[in-house]
């Protein structure tokens, strides 16, 4: 009995998905539970796993299409149905061009031997190009086809998504250890091992020319006209003294030990912002229209851009994380993020979100609430200007914050307070330890 392979429900936020690609040939065996597909989500490339065993009997949907979820896809034909798709008896024609007899049109016709090599060495008879007399497959079909899966490499799918977007030759590469699978740390590898080239610039794109959103596009422009439409967003801006902050983070780094992450400017601030949401729960929160939520655990969203757009991966109970605890968990979602091995699990259920455009050169900007969230904090590059520090003119090392926060939760006292906390704890960052 066929099995249908439909599109499966991993968005919380979008009717439909983009098949990325197909892991297995039509033809090819599968086996439950192994990788069939590869989707992305508005937050991720996924992997799909086959919902039976068999054999790929047909696609309907070609990589790069957009699909609603529950949508038939494809079609498995079980162990013992030699029905197939795409690749089908009634598509084989005879040696003198004349197509087969109607009774040969539903069924995979082999030579003996060519059976038991086959089933020996694990190939789906369906999957092979017939040469035989009236469209049979004989042996040396058989042994074509084992010498073509020989040739191509093993490789892990993120290690091949890797390497088609490096422009490498995926037969070219080689595994660590002989037999091995392929892994992304060899395709890394190989990258570097590569001669430089001459950069080549993006073409310009033409005036008039259309361009259609991708589906993250369209989920970012849905959840920013949603937040937009549905809340009172109000900001704060503040200027703030990070002298101290500086020095305390060139002390830091001078007694890490070899291996010890780096901790960056936003690791610091994660921590101080959770522990200061911790004296103003209101603002940890998620708000429905008619009730607000307190959270006792900080999970905090980070804004990270991507080239296919903006993603905010949460590093859960960032109040009980130490400094290099939050460092490494920041560097490890950034580089899942940048993979596309970013889970929906580990965008979810955010409690607030911290976006640092600070690398770009930014001053200050408005940052939008994430609904359910109830705020969010936007951080400016740390710039160093003269300022009057205890009655005299020096040089002070100053950052921008902005805080946006949705009014019909929360007033605009409480935002302020909150916002003083954080300053005051910037400006004094050994006040983390009273």
């Amino acid at each position: 009995m066929a099995i249908d392979i439909l599109m499966p429900p991993l968005s919380q936020t979008m009717d439909s998905l983009v098949l990325v690609e197909w892991s297995k040939k039509i033809g090819e065996p599968v086996v439950r539970g192994e990788t069939l597909f590869v989707v992305e989500t508005d937050k991720a490339m996924l992997e799909v796993e086959s919902p039976g065993a068999g054999t790929l009997r047909e696609t309907l949907a070609a990589p790069g299409a957009e699909v609603k979820i529950g949508a038939k896809i494809g079609v498995i034909a079980e162990p013992g149905d030699e029905a197939v798709g795409a690749t089908s008896a009634a598509q084989i024609s005879r040696r003198d061009g004349q197509p087969l007899p109607p009774e040969r049109q539903h069924r995979v016709f082999a030579s003996p031997r060519a059976r038991r090599l086959a089933e020996a060495e694990g190939i789906a008879l369906s999957s092979l190009n017939a040469s035989g007399p009236q469209g049979m497959i004989v042996e040396r079909d058989v042994r074509a086809a084992l010498e073509r899966q020989r040739a191509q490499p093993k490789i892990t799918p993120v290690a091949r998504r890797v390497a088609e977007a490096a422009g490498l030759d995926v037969t070219a590469l080689t595994p660590s250890e002989p037999g091995a699978l392929i892994t992304r740390e060899d395709v890394e590898k190989a990258i570097q091992q590569q001669p430089l080239a001459e950069p080549v610039l993006p073409s310009r794109q033409q005036a008039g020319s259309r361009i259609a959103l991708s589906p993250v596009r369209k989920t970012i422009a849905r959840r920013l006209q949603a937040s937009h439409q549905t809340t009172a967003p109000v900001t704060l801006n503040r200027e703030v003294d990070a002298t101290e902050l500086t020095a305390l983070r060139e002390r830091l780094l001078a007694d890490l030990q070899p291996g010890d992450p780096r901790p960056t400017y936003t690791d610091l601030l994660i921590s101080i912002v959770a522990r200061c949401l911790r004296r103003h729960p209101r603002f940890n929160a998620h708000f429905d229209g008619d009730t607000i939520e307190l959270r006792d655990e900080v999970n905090m969203g980070l804004a990270m851009d991507t080239e296919r757009g903006l993603f905010v991966p949460v590093i859960r109970d960032a109040q009980r994380k130490g400094l290099l605890d939050l460092a490494r968990a920041r560097t490890q979602l950034a580089q899942r993020v940048a993979d596309g091995a970013i889970t929906p699990d580990e965008m979810s259920d955010g409690t607030f979100t911290l976006t640092n455009l600070g690398a770009l050169g930014v001053d200050s900007f408005t940052p939008i609430v994430n609904p359910p969230q109830v705020a969010i904090l936007g951080v400016g590059r740390i710039r160093p200007v003269p300022a009057v520090y205890q009655n005299q003119v020096s040089i002070r090392q100053v950052m921008f914050l902005s805080l946006t926060f949705d009014h019909r939760a929360v007033d605009g006292a409480p935002a302020a307070r909150l916002l003083n906390d954080i300053a005051q704890m910037i400006e004094k960052p050994h006040r983390m330890w009273l």
